[in-house]
């Protein structure tokens, strides 16, 4: 029997256990093959294809990584621009929170707001730098709740 005229088929003995043989031959009873033989190429031909698979799949996870890269880059550029709007907003607020200290409360007041803002900054960047990969849930929990993130500093 030829699929086509180039695919010769060729015979290759194999031996099964007993067993194996009469749950071939139920499957096939109970399946859409029509012989043994049928069965037999098919699990082949699947075993074939999972390896054929498994050896191309540093290409296909390399091309899928291409391709949602490709995908989250525009998101990521919006995020960028989401966060740099933001920061010089803060930026523009921390000032003029700072001049309209100088102006309306004095030098005083300005310089207690010049030490606030420092530490605040110390406080940030500590928040922004710890390295949380080695805390339990409960110090994370701890960590990043309000008022509780430098009981220990």
């Amino acid at each position: 029997m030829k699929k086509n005229s180039e695919e010769e088929l060729v015979r290759i003995v194999v031996k099964i256990p007993k067993f194996k043989k009469e749950m071939i031959t139920k499957i096939v009873e109970k399946s859409s093959y029509n012989t043994a033989s049928d069965l037999i190429r098919a699990g082949i031909d699947k075993e074939i294809n999972l390896q054929i698979y498994k050896d191309n799949l540093d290409f296909i996870i390399k091309e899928l990584d291409r391709l949602i890269e490709a995908k989250l880059d525009p998101f990521i550029k919006s995020q960028r621009k989401i966060n740099a709007k933001n920061l010089r907003t803060n930026a523009i607020n921390t000032y003029l929170v700072g001049e309209v200290f100088s102006k309306i409360l004095g030098d005083d007041m300005h310089k207690d707001f010049l030490d606030i803002l420092s530490n605040a900054r110390k406080k940030a960047n500590y928040f922004v730098n710890k390295d949380t990969s080695e805390m339990t849930e409960k110090d994370l929990y701890d960590f990043y709740s309000i008022g509780e993130i430098y009981r220990n500093e």
